[in-house]
């Protein structure tokens, strides 16, 4: 599995940024070697093919969840990570995909 996760919002600064912050300081807390990055959503088909996870801010188009299935690239909602409710079971199953996958 590639080991990179990517967070996608507008513009690949504010949300997304804050989000992989979060996740980045998480995997660095519990000793998981895993590239996070906050990407912009305009590049995400570009940035598909180089991730293993997408955690999205906006709910994606049906374009982009066909590639990243097609792919085998598991996608998550990134919105508990700014609101905290859900935060750590989307987390769980992130950090589940990664060990499946090792």
């Amino acid at each position: 599995m590639k080991q990179k996760l990517i967070v996608a919002c507008g513009s690949g600064v504010a949300t997304s940024q804050t989000i992989a912050s979060k996740i980045a300081s998480q995997f660095e807390d519990d000793g998981i070697d895993f590239v996070v990055e906050a990407v912009d959503y305009k590049s995400i088909q570009n940035e598909l093919p180089s991730a293993g996870i997408y955690v999205y801010v906006a709910q994606p188009d049906e374009a982009v969840l066909a590639k990243a299935d097609e792919l085998g690239i598991k996608v998550f909602p990134g919105i508990p990570f700014l609101t905290g409710m859900g935060m750590a079971e989307v987390y769980q199953e992130i950090v589940t995909v990664i060990n499946e996958r090792g």
